[in-house]
């Protein structure tokens, strides 16, 4: 079996490793925490059992007529040639470095801060500002840089311009956290929280223009590695499923956005929950062309992104309150997780 490309879950915000001086700072860390990622979609695939496996007749026949589309896709299109393969494998390294960089340092930061200052403004309350690693976050910087050669001129242009807007949108948005913290510390402040509004105020604008630089750096990159993994994958037996995986991991990513604001675009939100059920039922679908042990890691990746469903339906019935969005935000990562053990099971089985 060919090597499996692993997907990474882009911009999920990791909260665990803030942590706090007081008891109080720390409930309101974790409580803050829930505003920052969001998801959701239920079901069990028709025609499977309770272990998601048919009988082996059913499932035999279901391998060998994915065989025969295999091939038929294969003779429709001719192979790639060995530079467009190089040029691909290139693509995917790169789309994974900075999906781990943008889920990291000062630019998985901007969302914590962005997370706190919500619940702030809702509760009162100010979580302490993460510790900033000036170190890493250089390193990280270097990572976002293409390699020579690998996009055109323009597109690298517009990404050093991205990272230069994101950068300067998270300077903001930790320079205005800060003072914020020491209006909260000042007790002898009396203004009814005015100070408090308008400097959360501020951060929502600058961590506006960080949303929007991050959408057209990621834009640029998936355009041109989706279509690569894709010709990666083009012989691969599990190619459907990792595809719809690579889906579902961008419904999360993209949900987190649209539940930044106040008032979310709940028609947007239905799109993504649309799509989110498509690339269930993709990735759920027999055959599951691979031994029974890496099946079992694939599914326990779909029951953690159903999960996510649940609390994705839950939320357009209801409401994306805080703890639903924390729920939702446990199950992402429960799935990246599961992803990841997939990925290591099925490269080590090669």
């Amino acid at each position: 079996m060919k090597k499996i490309l692993p997907i990474l879950l882009a911009v999920l915000v990791l909260l665990a490793a803030c942590q706090q001086s007081d008891k109080k700072e720390e409930k309101a860390s974790e409580k803050a925490a829930a505003a920052s990622q969001q998801s959701g979609e239920p079901q069990h695939s028709p025609g499977l059992s309770a272990n998601g496996s048919k009988d082996q007749a059913g499932k035999a026949e279901g391998q060998a007529a994915a065989a025969d589309q295999q091939a038929e896709e294969k003779a429709a299109t001719p192979p790639p040639s060995k530079e467009e393969l190089e040029r691909a494998d290139r693509l995917v390294a790169f789309s994974n470095t900075t999906s781990n960089a943008l889920a990291s340092g000062r630019y998985a930061q901007a969302d914590v801060l962005m997370a706190y200052t919500k619940y702030y403004l809702a509760e009162w309350q100010l979580a302490k500002r993460p510790a900033a690693d000036p170190e890493l976050d250089d390193t990280l910087a270097r990572r976002l840089v293409p390699p020579a050669g690998l996009l055109t001129p323009e597109q690298t242009q517009t990404l050093a311009a991205s990272v230069k807007a994101m950068d300067k949108a998270y300077g903001s948005m930790r320079a205005d956290y800060h003072s914020l913290e020491k209006y909260v510390a000042d007790a002898s402040i009396r203004d009814d929280g005015v100070k408090g509004k308008s400097l959360g105020a501020a951060i929502a604008k600058a961590y506006a223009s960080f949303i929007e630089a991050r959408g057209t750096y990621m834009d640029i990159v998936n355009a041109e590695a989706t279509p690569a993994e894709e010709m990666l994958l083009r012989d691969h037996p599990l190619k459907r499923q990792i595809l719809a995986a690579g889906r579902i991991f961008s419904v999360f990513v993209k949900t987190a956005e649209l539940l930044t604001p106040d008032n979310p675009d709940r028609a947007a939100l239905q799109a993504q929950r649309q799509k989110l059920a498509a690339a269930l039922a993709e990735g759920s679908r027999p055959p599951f062309m691979a031994a029974p042990d890496l099946e079992r890691h694939y599914r326990a990746f779909l029951q953690a992104a159903t999960v996510y469903a649940t609390g994705f339906d839950k939320g357009l019935e209801e409401e994306f309150y805080a703890s639903l969005r924390l729920e939702m935000n446990n199950a992402a990562l429960q799935g990246r997780a599961a992803y990841n053990e997939f990925v290591r099971a099925a490269n080590q089985a090669r």
